[in-house]
This record gives structure tokens, C-alpha cells and sequence, in this order.
């Protein structure tokens, strides 16, 4: 009876283990989700190529927008050094501006501005300037052509008698638009000597 008793118990035991609810494993649980999901939706996969060209577009326009302001850059920096090539030859040349003359120039007892040293190495065609206005180039600068124009003048200076006010533009041919100008004063060292 007792055996009896216990098989009914393991009967009734192995009845229960057989009839719960098995628990997923986890493979299972992805399988069983899988099949209920069936992939992206058309929507979905819309969704996520306009979003894929958005941030394409805006990246291809920060690159052009980049690559153009390295080439203005660029050609800013090439026009700049054009410049001071070219005042570093007319500050050479005001350093030589009638500094050997003895005891010292005329030009420091000039009563007027356009007798002063300013005017002198402005008009002197052989050791000065030669002239207001100068245009140098073509030169190639970023792929394009540019003029270089020097512009200079004693009147507008702070010291019209000694000091002579350059300007520099530098322009694309065909333009009236200066990708760099630089305003600067030159004064002659013949100054210095002057009592």
C-alpha cells in the first residue's frame, strides 16, 4: 500500500512536471519574435534612406564649402606676400633715397610739401617711384590671374613733407573687386639726417 501510495505520488508528480508550461530558452524567444516581426517595414526602410541622404548632403556641402574657403585662403596668403615683396623693394629703395648726399639734402629745409622728400622719392623716376600709380603682374595666384597695383601719395600722409602713404590691392583680371589691400607709410632714411 505504501508503494502504492508513493507511485501515485510520482504518477500524480510526473502528471504535473508533464502538463506545466515549458519556459522559452532564449533562442526560442528570438525565433518566436522574429516571425512575428517579419523585417522592416517599407516605411521604415524609407525613413532611414532619407535620413542616410540628409546627412550625406550635408556633409558633401561641408566639404565644398571647405574647399572653398581654403582656396580664398589661399589666395589671400599668396596676394599678401606678393605685397610685401614688392614694399620691401620700395622700403630697399627709400633707405637708399638720397642718403649719400652731404651734409644733408636740400630737401630738409623744403617750405613746401611737394619739395619734401615724400614728393622727391615719389617722382624720381631713377631712385624713386617713378610715379603715383604702379600695376605689376599678371601672376597666377589659386589658379587665376591678379594684378598687383601700388598706389601712392604724400598728401594724405600724417607727415606730408617725410612720409609717403602706399596702398596695395591686388585684384583678379577682369575685376574691380581687391582679394587684399594693405595701406602702409614709407618714409625716405634720408630723414634721419636731416638737423
Amino acid at each position: 500500500m505504501h508503494q502504492l501510495r508513493s507511485m501515485s505520488h510520482i504518477d500524480r508528480w510526473l502528471w504535473l512536471y508533464l502538463k506545466r508550461p515549458k519556459a522559452s530558452s532564449g533562442v526560442d524567444s528570438l525565433k518566436s519574435l522574429s516571425a512575428k516581426s517579419g523585417g522592416f517595414t517599407l516605411i521604415e526602410v524609407l525613413v532611414a534612406m532619407i535620413v542616410a541622404a540628409v546627412f550625406v548632403s550635408m556633409t558633401m556641402q561641408a566639404m565644398v564649402t571647405s574647399a572653398a574657403f581654403r582656396v580664398v585662403a589661399t589666395q589671400y596668403d599668396e596676394a599678401v606676400s606678393w605685397i610685401q615683396e614688392d614694399l620691401e623693394t620700395v622700403v630697399n629703395q627709400a633707405a637708399q633715397y638720397e642718403i649719400t648726399t652731404q651734409p644733408y639734402s636740400s630737401r630738409c629745409l623744403a617750405t613746401l610739401s611737394s619739395d619734401g622728400f615724400a614728393s622727391g622719392f615719389l617722382n624720381d623716376s631713377a631712385t624713386g617711384l617713378g610715379g603715383a600709380s604702379t600695376t605689376i603682374g599678371p601672376r597666377t595666384l589659386g589658379g587665376k590671374y591678379y594684378t598687383l597695383t601700388r598706389t601712392a601719395n604724400y598728401a594724405s600722409s600724417s607727415d606730408p613733407y617725410r612720409l609717403l602713404n602706399v596702398t596695395y590691392q591686388v585684384t583678379e583680371q577682369g575685376d574691380s573687386k581687391p582679394i587684399a589691400t594693405v595701406e602702409t607709410e614709407v618714409i625716405p632714411h634720408a630723414v634721419f639726417k636731416c638737423p
